[in-house]
C-alpha cells in the first residue's frame, strides 16, 4: 500500500531557464529534491524513479508563473518547509510559489489540468486588433492545419478557445486567453497567434513576440478551478 503523502508545487520559470528542455527540468527538480533533503518517494521496479509529476510541459522559451508538479514524500512535512528547502537550492529562474499538501485520492495534476491562462506581446501596435479578436470569438467553427507525429489534418480549434481578452493601453498589442491546455485538449498559443494574424493577412514575428503562461486549471461542471488554489502572480 502507498502510503506517501502527496504535495502539489506552484512554481514559475522565467529569464535564462526558459531555454532549458522539460527532461532538463525533470533532472534539475530531481537534483533539487536530493540537494534539500526532502524525503521523496520513488517507483517500485527495477529502475526506481522519483515520484514526480507536471501538469504540462511548458514549451522551449515560454516563461510560466503557475506552473505546477505533483511530488510525493515517505513522511508528511510542513508546506512551507518544502518551499523554502526547495527555494535554498534552485537556481536563479526557478521559484516556488507556493505548496499545498493534497487529499487521498486527489487526481494528479497531469490528469486534472485542462485549461492555461496565456499573456501574448507582440512586437507592434496593430491597428483594429480587438476587432479581429471580435471576429474570432463570434466564430462557431475555426477550422486550421495541425501537425501531429507527422501528419497534417485540419482541426477545429473553436471548442478550444474560452475566452480571449485584448489590452487597449500598451504600447504595443497585447493580449491575454484562456485556451485549452492538457491531455484531453490542447491549443498551442502560437497556433492561436498564426491564426489571428492570418485573419489580418500578415505573419507574425514569433522572434519578437513574448508569452508568458499564467495560471493552469481544472474543470469541474463547466467551472474553472486553479490547480493550486492561493495568491496568484498574472
Amino acid at each position: 500500500m502507498n502510503n506517501n503523502i502527496k504535495y502539489r508545487i506552484e512554481f514559475s520559470k522565467t529569464d535564462k531557464m526558459i531555454f532549458i528542455g522539460h527532461l532538463d527540468l525533470l533532472k534539475l527538480f530531481q537534483r533539487t529534491i536530493k540537494r534539500a533533503k526532502l524525503p521523496i518517494g520513488y517507483s517500485w521496479g527495477y529502475n526506481p524513479h522519483q515520484l514526480i509529476t507536471f501538469a504540462v510541459p511548458l514549451p522551449l522559451g515560454m516563461s510560466g508563473v503557475g506552473e505546477i508538479m505533483d511530488i510525493q514524500l515517505t513522511h508528511r512535512m510542513g508546506c512551507d518547509e518544502i518551499k523554502d528547502k526547495l527555494n535554498e537550492c534552485l537556481p536563479e529562474g526557478i521559484l516556488v510559489l507556493q505548496v499545498m499538501e493534497l487529499e487521498f485520492g486527489d487526481t494528479s495534476c497531469a490528469a486534472a489540468v485542462a485549461w492555461g491562462d496565456y499573456w501574448v506581446r507582440l512586437d507592434k501596435r496593430y491597428e483594429n486588433f480587438e476587432a479581429i479578436i471580435n471576429n474570432v470569438l463570434e466564430k462557431k467553427e475555426i477550422y486550421i492545419e495541425r501537425t501531429v507525429k507527422k501528419k497534417t489534418k485540419i482541426v477545429d480549434i473553436r471548442p478550444l478557445i474560452r475566452n480571449i481578452w485584448v489590452d487597449d493601453t500598451a504600447d504595443v498589442t497585447e493580449f491575454s486567453c484562456n485556451i485549452a491546455t492538457g491531455s484531453q485538449g490542447n491549443l498551442k498559443p502560437d497556433a492561436l497567434i498564426g491564426y489571428i494574424f492570418s485573419l489580418m493577412g500578415e505573419t507574425p514575428n514569433m522572434f519578437k513576440t513574448d508569452i508568458l503562461r499564467g495560471t493552469l486549471y481544472t474543470e469541474e461542471e463547466g467551472v474553472l478551478l486553479p490547480l493550486c488554489p492561493g495568491e496568484k502572480f498574472m
